[in-house]
């Protein structure tokens, strides 16, 4: 039945079958026997029970394959046969929390338009984070910046964003050009280790032997700009997301000598060349046009896209 075929399908992506009855909102048990009676048809074991963790077998890896092509085949037939307005299921993807300011309620707005009894559930999160999501098989797709080292996860670009160095006001005359050692004088408040903005700065800071002093490392770019106000710092930040504490003079971009400038932060989307499942694709598609500004207009987007 295609509800075994979706236990098979979930357990093998996910790798788990705990991860694969939250995904299908049923009980472990249910799922368990949803997959035993599949392999009673088949009349093979699909799964290898015999370790920490239940591993698919050669056998299971075939029928997977087929099921993969059976389900992708189903969403088709029922979107020819009624039309868009009945495509169902659920969508999860992830996305940075910039870009979730920018274009979330977009994306919500288009994919609800197209197709009401599609389910999103967004996650917002740090790149890091989001990528793992989508490498494990847990997201179907994620926007942020980065690029994975899986080579299973393709990417397609959305958007450059600038980075800019701020502080408050008062650390600062407005005219200064900063040096390399002026600006290492003052403590760095960052966003943490696994975030775009922070992992562009690693790298940059290596590459010019740079080393700062950190004062907050939190996920929340929120909590860097208070910090920054508060004076405790300086701060790599994006441009559209301290446009507005610029332009009401809690911020101010500092100048600063050319080496000292930062690459744009480069935003993707991201989402592993084996999930063919007709839903992923149609809502990523969605989600992409809004992006890009084929949708919608793409502030961000309008430089370097």
């Amino acid at each position: 039945t295609l509800k075994q075929f979706e236990a098979l399908y979930w357990s093998t992506v996910l790798g788990s079958f705990a991860l694969a009855d939250e995904r299908l909102f049923m009980t472990q048990s249910a799922l368990s026997k949803r997959i035993q009676e599949l392999e009673v048809e088949v009349g093979a074991q699909l799964f290898d029970r015999t370790g920490a963790r239940a591993r698919i077998t050669d056998v299971g890896q075939q029928v997977f394959n087929k099921v993969e092509q059976i389900l992708a085949l189903r969403d088709e037939l029922l979107v020819s046969a009624r039309g868009p307005l009945h495509l169902r299921g659920v969508c999860r993807f992830g996305i940075s929390q910039l870009m979730a300011m920018q274009w979330l309620p977009q994306i919500v707005a288009a994919i609800r338009s197209d197709y009401p009894d599609v389910v999103v559930e967004p996650r917002v999160a740090v790149t890091r984070e989001l990528l793992q999501d989508v490498e494990h098989g847990d997201t179907d797709f994620a926007i942020c910046p980065g690029l994975s080292q899986d080579t299973a996860v393709l990417s397609e670009m959305i958007a450059h964003v600038e980075l800019h160095w701020v502080a408050a006001p008062s650390l600062f005359d407005t005219s200064e050009v900063l040096s390399a050692e002026r600006l290492q004088s003052y403590p760095i408040v960052s966003m943490s280790p696994q975030a775009g903005s922070t992992m562009v700065l690693q790298d940059f800071s290596q590459e010019y032997g740079l080393k700062f002093r950190r004062v907050l490392a939190s996920n929340s770019p929120e909590a860097v700009a208070a910090v920054t106000i508060a004076g405790l710092g300086i701060a790599l930040l994006a441009d559209p997301f301290v446009e507005r504490f610029t332009s009401n003079g809690q911020l101010k971009r500092l100048q600063v000598e050319d080496k000292l400038k930062v690459p744009d932060l480069v935003y993707s989307m991201h989402w592993r060349n084996d999930n063919t499942r007709f839903l992923a694709r149609t809502v990523r598609e969605v989600a992409l046009a809004v992006c890009t500004g084929k949708n919608t207009k793409n502030e961000l987007g309008q430089k370097g896209h």
